[in-house]
């Protein structure tokens, strides 16, 4: 809750000057949600086997290695510490704050690119947000941390799906799919999405299935995002 609070209170005031922008957001963002919950109900067979079944399957199969996986880390207290130090990058404070400052600067020096791309952001991240929280209290997974955790599912946990990992991707996949995005910025912005994923399995924070699962859900609702904005 403190995280969807949060973006109305730094991607809302990017749109601050003009207030049928701020309710277009809200609009836009209610259009997305509705759109990304009912996907699977309009799916075609292509993209069964190209979405549906990689999620699903990778994320099964991932599941069987979880502990195999978290196992074979190090897991010192320098890997861990440093993990957490990379997680930062992809917090939704700084994600907040990177694209409510993007809207904001393409407003303040009227570029519209800036601004189409700082809001896409944002409409991902939000989106993002909305199902990674929602899909945490459906599913209640142990984390890894956890005194004695096999990772079970439905035990009071959050760990599924990671919202680092699915939110990252969102946000990058948003932008880097907007028209007018330099090529440089797509490859950082999915480099940096990589190594925030990859931080919450080595900061023992998330099992790899939660990572696999939330990263290719982000890439998923990114590409929803950007296409619709295509199309309004």
């Amino acid at each position: 809750m403190k995280q969807a609070v949060l973006i109305l209170l730094l991607v809302l005031p990017a749109f601050g000057q003009n207030d049928n922008a701020a309710k277009r957001f809200m609009r836009d963002y209610a259009s997305d949600q509705k759109r990304i919950w009912l996907s699977p109900l309009h799916m075609n067979q292509r993209q069964f086997w190209t979405v549906a079944v990689p999620l699903v399957g990778g994320t099964v199969g991932l599941k069987s290695l979880d502990r195999r996986i978290t196992d074979s880390l190090p897991n010192t207290p320098d890997q861990i510490d440093w993990s957490k130090r990379v997680s930062l990058i992809g917090s939704t404070y700084t994600l907040a704050g990177a694209v409510g400052g993007t809207t904001a600067v393409g407003y303040a020096s009227g570029n519209p690119r800036l601004t189409e791309m700082g809001r896409n952001g944002g409409l991902a991240l939000a989106s993002s947000l909305t199902v990674s929280y929602a899909l945490k209290l459906v599913t209640w997974r142990e984390r890894p941390d956890k005194p004695g955790s096999k990772g079970s599912f439905w035990s009071g946990g959050d760990s599924f799906p990671s919202g680092h990992a699915m939110t990252s991707f969102a946000v990058a996949t948003a932008i880097a799919r907007h028209p007018r995005c330099p090529k440089w910025l797509g490859i950082t912005l999915y480099g940096a999405a990589t190594a925030i994923s990859l931080s919450r399995i080595s900061a023992n924070r998330h099992w790899a299935s939660d990572v696999y699962f939330g990263a290719f859900s982000g890439i998923l609702i990114g590409n929803s995002v950007a296409n619709a904005a295509r199309r309004r």
